[in-house]
């Protein structure tokens, strides 16, 4: 590792992780470490995969929604390599990114291989996602929701991605554990909750990550758009600047530097102070801002675990002098305050806590977890998030374009049909012989006579059932003009409805017909809308959209 070699410095680690914590020893070597490893990263990325910069797990959601579950062969040696050597430097980045984007990469891979549509691509790109967080973390079922979960900002599942990510996630953690070891990635004492009364102060502490998640997604997007993007400088080189920055820090405050899970461990054990934990997790929000928002590879799960984690410890500390008795335990907070904190930002309440769980084995928190969790969920706006390329669920998401018949009528309007319209139809007038009526009927397909006044003015309307009901009637109580069947019009429709509209005014009608005018005020008769041109502006435009959508994705796509 850089950070060992060259800024002689060995963060503390989880007992799982291994290794022995020592120096830094000569802590001005500390920006030469992550420089050089910012250098390296940023050259792989710019020149040979530039969709491995950042987070990767915002990659995959933009290629889950926008495209067609594809990422390229390239990106999963690429991202392997420049991460290793961002988080080998010593960059406060996470592991979750770069196993995302590389399990990504290899089920988008194997559903080319096996000629997968777009759609089983997708799940499959989501699946390979599961086994590589569910590996690294050891947490199957935690990754499995996950992968569902994170695609949308609202509370919402990619259901069809369970099943295919638990068995990926499953097989993944079993070989993965088989050589790295079983067990969890913390040592937790045990903990469960069994005290009613310290509901309140999970309340307080789900409060408190919100609190601290407003901040964490606008810095870190902050310190992107507004230092690094307007940098006049080549893209390769600004994950070095980025990482110079952090060293600089780290020769003050070392504990800025790597993923920080050694210090959690601490915090659970309980040999920390307030002033260090909010320390420590303040600098961490600086420290994982400006390693991945210069563009160096890395993941922000681990670090939001981490600043989750801290801030509980020392919620908990604080709050257990503050109200004795009341208060749990400090190192159920630092759990708690994990999920909760990462299920806020992230937008992944459920998936966050069944992680934590399996990372800890803290199952008896489930309670307190998921009041925290949900807690934080709510008191976020759905803009305020980690991952950008989410959408509010799954209507939203170009992936289910076709999917969704509501949401293809809505973005259609009447003018739509009517430019594809055989026929506008005939009007009547209120005067018109019940013979003519009688002939208009017998020589056409018209189901609906919209009635007009001198003025061309819409005054009501007569159906096909209608003038049925008045044939069975004894010539002599028959009409003799068509104004003494006249009925006020239902609707009617604009050009400038959508065309949920007209499906409802069609579903209430006894006919397969709605009249169209110009505006509600003139009420000029412009045409008629029948359930079958409906039905054919609904079909050419899912097969529009699915043109597009395939179209963009070859254009976008590089095979290797």
């Amino acid at each position: 590792m850089l950070l060992e070699r060259v800024g002689r410095f060995g963060p503390p680690t989880t007992v799982l992780e291994g290794g022995e914590a020592f120096g830094p020893e000569q802590p001005w070597l500390l920006p030469v470490s992550l420089a050089v490893g910012g250098l390296l990263s940023g050259l792989l990325v710019y020149f040979f995969a530039p969709e491995a910069e950042g987070h990767g797990t915002d990659s995959v959601i933009r290629a889950f929604h926008h495209g067609l579950g594809k990422v390229r062969k390239r990106v999963a040696p690429i991202k392997a390599l420049a991460s290793a050597i961002t988080i080998g430097s010593g960059g406060s980045a996470g592991r979750e990114g770069p196993i995302a984007q590389i399990g990504a990469s290899f089920g988008s891979f194997l559903g080319d291989l096996l000629r997968l549509t777009h759609h089983d691509r997708r799940i499959m790109m989501m699946a390979g996602m599961a086994g590589g967080i569910g590996s690294i973390f050891r947490a199957p079922l935690g990754a499995s929701f996950f992968a569902a979960e994170v695609l949308y900002s609202k509370p919402e599942f990619e259901y069809e991605v369970l099943l295919p990510g638990l068995i990926s996630a499953i097989t993944g953690y079993s070989i993965y554990s088989s050589y790295a070891g079983w067990g969890f990635l913390f040592d937790v004492p045990e903990i469960s909750f069994h005290e009613p009364k310290h509901l309140p102060a999970y309340l307080a502490l789900g409060l408190a990550c919100a609190l601290a998640g407003a901040i964490y997604p606008k810095f870190f997007y902050g310190v992107r758009d507004k230092i690094f993007r307007p940098m006049g400088l080549p893209g390769w080189l600004k994950p070095a600047i980025g990482g110079t920055a952090v060293g600089l820090i780290a020769v003050y405050f070392p504990a800025a530097l790597g993923m920080g899970y050694g210090y959690i461990q601490q915090a659970i054990e309980g040999s920390l102070t307030i002033q260090f934990l909010l320390l420590f997790a303040a600098v961490k929000i600086v420290a994982t801002s400006l390693t991945i928002s210069s563009g160096g590879s890395g993941g922000v799960f681990g670090p939001s675990l981490v600043i989750g984690g801290a801030l509980g410890a020392a919620f908990g500390m604080f709050f257990g002098d503050l109200a004795p008795g009341w208060a749990p335990e400090p190192a159920a907070c630092v759990m708690v305050g994990m999920g909760g904190f990462f299920a806020g930002v992230a937008k992944t309440p459920l998936a966050a806590v069944i992680m934590v769980m399996e990372m800890t084995g803290s199952y008896g928190l489930l309670v307190p977890s998921l009041l925290v969790a949900t807690i934080a969920y709510l008191c976020l706006p759905l803009a305020v998030r980690l991952y950008e390329n989410q959408v509010p669920a799954r209507p939203d998401s170009p992936a289910h374009t076709g999917s969704f018949a509501t949401d293809i009528l809505r973005n259609l309007t009447v003018r739509h049909c009517l430019d594809q319209g055989e026929s506008h139809g005939r009007t009547i007038t209120a005067d018109t012989p019940w013979d003519q009526l009688l002939n208009l009927t017998a020589t056409g397909k018209q189901t609906v006579f919209p009635i007009i006044d001198d003025d061309d003015r819409l005054v009501g309307e007569l159906s096909l059932e209608d003038i049925r009901r008045a044939l069975l009637k004894p010539v002599s109580e028959r009409p003799n003009v068509a104004g003494e069947l006249m009925r006020s019009p239902i609707g009617p429709l604009t050009p400038e409805d959508d065309l949920t509209a007209a499906t409802r005014l069609l579903a209430i009608r006894d006919s397969d017909t709605v009249i169209v005018v110009d505006n509600v005020r003139d009420q000029h008769v412009v045409a008629l809308l029948t359930r079958r041109e409906l039905i054919l502006c609904y079909g050419r435009e899912i097969e529009r959209l699915k043109r597009t959508d395939h179209l963009g994705g070859l254009a976008d796509h590089e095979p290797f």
